[in-house]
């Protein structure tokens, strides 16, 4: 594992008591380490939206906590906001919370990289989903996804 991986790992983990506390859901730490301008993402989650208040909140908490552990040597910037309406799709999780949805994939399997599929979101499992497009139902494994994303139906 590398220092990005194990720093959002490590993150996580500090952030599941605050954030059970508040009750709300991790939806995913980004570590993007890029000298003096590295930032600190965290996404956060429940049903029924986030508020402003809820960023606040955590980002206080987490922040003063990663103070105390040392965890980031180096200075950054830490952010802490809502996934959006149009939240990427990145862990297999992601995309069985969003059954039912409008997705946009972009791919990168050989013979088809940089075609783009929309469709609704069917299934998920562990190693890939089916989208229902305009074509017919596709099967996708994740390790061909180059980017997936929820649309806005009807925009």
């Amino acid at each position: 594992m590398g220092v990005k991986e194990e720093i959002e790992r490590r993150v996580a983990e500090l952030l599941e008591p605050i954030l059970e506390e508040e009750g709300l859901d991790l939806y995913d730490v980004e570590w993007s380490p890029a000298g003096r301008y590295s930032y600190l993402r965290i996404y956060i989650d429940k049903e029924g939206g986030v508020t402003i208040g809820d960023c606040e909140r955590v980002s206080h908490q987490i922040g003063d906590l990663l103070d105390v552990e040392d965890l980031i040597k180096s200075r950054y910037f830490l952010e802490v906001s809502s996934p959006g309406l149009t939240r990427e799709l990145k862990k297999p999780l992601h995309y069985q919370k969003s059954l039912g949805c409008l997705v946009k994939v972009v791919l990168k399997r050989e013979g088809a990289v940089g075609r783009t599929l929309e469709g609704t979101l069917q299934e998920a499992d562990d190693a890939g989903f089916s989208l229902l497009t305009r074509e017919g139902e596709v099967r996708i494994e994740y390790r061909e996804v180059a980017r997936a994303q929820l649309e806005i139906e009807g925009v």
